[in-house]
């Protein structure tokens, strides 16, 4: 109970005021309670009757005010009483308060130490991932840029090999057609000397024929030659003959003219390439 009071000034102070009041009480009851001594005499005892019925009244009046301080006293008492147990138990409550405060505090610095503990290692774990990600990704794309190289390279190989093919092909194809224009040129000319050689062959029969059908003028001498125009149909029959060079001398000239009329329907020539509607024929019987 000390301990409580000597932390509670107030209280102790109302406990000490109660208690002094309470002596003074006690001290002014015992004065009060002190009789006189009684007076001798008749009249004097009637008189003191008279007194004594008055300081009853008094001593009455007395002990009630003495019990109404007494119960004054005792209810200050009471209160302070009261208000030391409502002070401590204040005090208690105060306490307990700020122990529940306290242990709150300590609770919600707990918690938020753990929250930035659980924050942080989220925070870690999320930057982890992050960077476990972007090595993810870092690592695809590389690989992406891996393949596409091996990819192009690979396009770019075919392509080599595609051109390389290309240009072999293209190169076989133009050695195959210069072989095959060096051979038609040679055939070409081959054809040309054949037909030529068949041309002169042809000239020739066409020659000796007019000339075995050519009847000579008296005028006709060695060195002359006429070109005589002619025309055929498909058969070889000549449909005309004229002389569109002369050799100076008209009766030759009209002779050689009716040697190649005499002499349709022309033969044929070796080849059909050689067939020719009209040409001129140049007539010289001597060579």
């Amino acid at each position: 109970m000390l301990k409580e009071f000597l932390k509670n000034p107030r209280a102790l102070f109302y406990a000490v005021s109660v208690h002094v009041v309470l002596l003074l009480l006690l001290v002014m009851s015992l004065k009060w309670n002190i009789k006189p001594a009684p007076l001798q005499g008749s009249g004097e005892i009637v008189q003191a009757v008279v007194i004594d019925e008055g300081k009853l009244q008094a001593e009455k009046e007395r002990k009630r005010q003495d019990a109404q301080r007494r119960r004054d006293a005792e209810e200050a008492a009471r209160r302070a009483e009261e208000q030391q147990r409502q002070a401590a138990l204040d005090k208690q409550r105060a306490e307990e308060q700020r122990k529940r405060e306290a242990q709150a505090a300590a609770l919600k610095k707990k918690q938020q130490a753990a929250e930035q503990q659980r924050q942080a290692k989220l925070k870690a774990e999320k930057e982890a991932g992050d960077r476990k990600l972007a090595e993810q990704q870092a690592q695809r794309k590389q690989e992406e840029q891996r393949r596409k190289a091996a990819e192009a390279q690979r396009k770019a190989e075919e392509q080599r090999k595609a051109d390389e093919a290309r240009n072999l092909q293209m190169m076989q194809q133009q050695m195959a057609q210069e072989e095959a224009d060096r051979a038609a040129q040679a055939k070409a000319a081959q054809r040309r000397l054949e037909l030529a050689s068949m041309q002169s062959q042809y000239a020739l029969m066409l020659k000796n024929l007019v000339t075995r059908n050519w009847i000579r003028p008296p005028t006709a001498r060695a060195g002359m030659s006429c070109t005589v125009h002619v025309r055929l149909i498909p058969d070889g029959e000549v449909t005309d003959a004229r002389v569109v060079r002369g050799s100076g001398d008209p009766a030759f000239d009209r002779s050689a003219a009716t040697a190649v009329l005499k002499s349709s329907p022309l033969p044929p020539p070796p080849d059909p390439a050689l067939f020719q509607r009209e040409f001129d024929f140049v007539f010289k019987p001597e060579g």
